[in-house]
């Protein structure tokens, strides 16, 4: 892999607790650190141990790279105060790190003729793994600083789509959360001890995720995979009886699978049909 490329970093708030400042090859590579003064820079490089405080953007512009990690409220006056330097941004590469916002939030200096990307570190995965959104040039540039050791890799998404990624993690967390709490207060309410049910719904959700890595959507059973309205009728009147919350919650849950599952519409036709409730 070639050198990794002289990296710089624009640091406001909190950076030394952030992941950012733990980044493979960072520390390593780190030459001008800018913040809101020369203190504050001169402070962040000290607990970071590494870089050497500047409040010069000519400095900036001598590196590769240059990673922006400062709080989402701020980003706009930090952008505004880049693109008003004077310094003239043509190829350089952007990241924003460690932010709630994707790479279009750096389009003032895209127009400004630099590369733009953004970079999260994806939970799970030990600090090793780490999410780009943004393009090629800015990508390769990261992935010499990120992998150069072998411990880390950067993976990317197509660019512009971190909002759709966001998505995906709402489904699989925020969404399923709710889910989880509604089966254990069902288990509960059919007698079984918070700890009992708690781990029969662990073991009930880890079996579902195991059996679509290994076998995708084919793997889903269950009575709304087999559109056994009966037994669904069944569960929900009986669930119905015990709390009426949960009852809703189920039946709505149950009738949009069955509706996405069974009732979609035919090639040709603009209109799906009206599922009746089981």
């Amino acid at each position: 892999m070639p050198k990794a490329p002289r990296t710089a970093l624009i640091a406001e708030g909190p950076v030394s607790r952030s992941w950012v400042s733990r980044l493979p090859g960072l520390r390593k590579n780190l030459g001008p650190l800018k913040g809101l003064s020369l203190r504050n820079a001169s402070r962040v490089a000290k607990l970071i141990k590494a870089g050497t405080a500047s409040d010069s953007y000519d400095e900036l512009k001598k590196c590769e790279l240059i990673l922006i990690c400062v709080p989402d409220s701020q980003l706009t006056s930090w952008l505004e105060e880049i693109a008003s330097c004077g310094t003239a941004w043509t190829n350089s590469s952007f990241v924003l790190c460690a932010s709630a916002m994707g790479s279009g939030a750096l389009k003032l200096l895209r127009e400004m003729g630099a590369h733009t990307g953004s970079l999260i570190e994806m939970d799970g995965f030990g600090g090793n793994r780490f999410l780009f959104d943004g393009e090629k040039v800015v990508l390769q540039r990261l992935r010499r600083l990120v992998e150069a050791e072998g411990s880390a890799r950067v993976l990317a998404m197509n660019e512009g789509m971190r909002s759709v990624y966001d998505a995906g993690l709402t489904f699989a967390a925020g969404m399923t959360f709710p889910m989880i709490a509604a089966a254990v207060d069902a288990m509960r309410a059919a007698g079984l001890h918070a700890k009992i049910a708690e781990s029969a719904v662990e073991a009930a959700v880890m079996g579902a995720v195991r059996s679509y890595l290994r076998a995708g959507k084919r793997g889903w059973n269950g009575p709304i995979a087999k559109v056994d309205r009966l037994e669904l009728r069944r569960q929900y009147q009986a669930l119905f009886k015990r709390d009426e919350v949960l009852a809703e919650m189920y039946l709505k849950i149950a009738v949009d699978y069955l509706v996405e599952t069974v009732d979609k519409p035919r090639v040709g036709l603009n209109k799906k049909k009206t599922l009746a409730p089981f």
